[in-house]
Parts: C-alpha cells; structure tokens; sequence
C-alpha cells in the first residue's frame, strides 16, 4: 500500500475512535471502514452487528479516553 494511503487510512481509523461511543465495545465493519454496532458487552456488540449483516465484525473495546497508558 502506498505510503500516503496508509497514514490516510491510520488517522480516519484514529478518527473514528476518537469520535466513537466511550465504555463499550464496538463491532467495526470487516473492512474496518466503519462502526457498524455497539454493545455493553463483546456478545452484544457481534448480535448487534449480525443484526444488520456484519457476520464477522472486528471489536475494539472503547474506553472512557483514548489517553495513553502503561500497564
């Protein structure tokens, strides 16, 4: 993939985070293009996502921020 089309790619995906609902999960399209559902758990947000044809949906568990942390 060329290199500006990659760093496209990464900040509308780092956008989205940001702009997305806090403290669940979210299902994002297989493409990962878009958020297609959400749920308070792992098991709602892939129904939620079958409920509108995303069988395969990839979740990401959305904090409260998307501050940086050491564990």
């Amino acid at each position: 993939m060329e290199r500006s089309l990659m760093e496209n790619k990464i900040s509308d995906f780092s956008q989205m985070l940001l702009d997305s609902p806090r403290n669940c999960w979210l299902a994002l399209a297989e493409d990962e293009s878009k958020i297609v559902a959400t749920g308070l758990t792992p098991e709602e947000a892939e129904a939620n996502a079958k409920k509108v044809g995303i069988d395969d949906p990839l979740l990401v568990w959305a904090p409260e921020d998307w501050t940086a942390r050491v564990f």
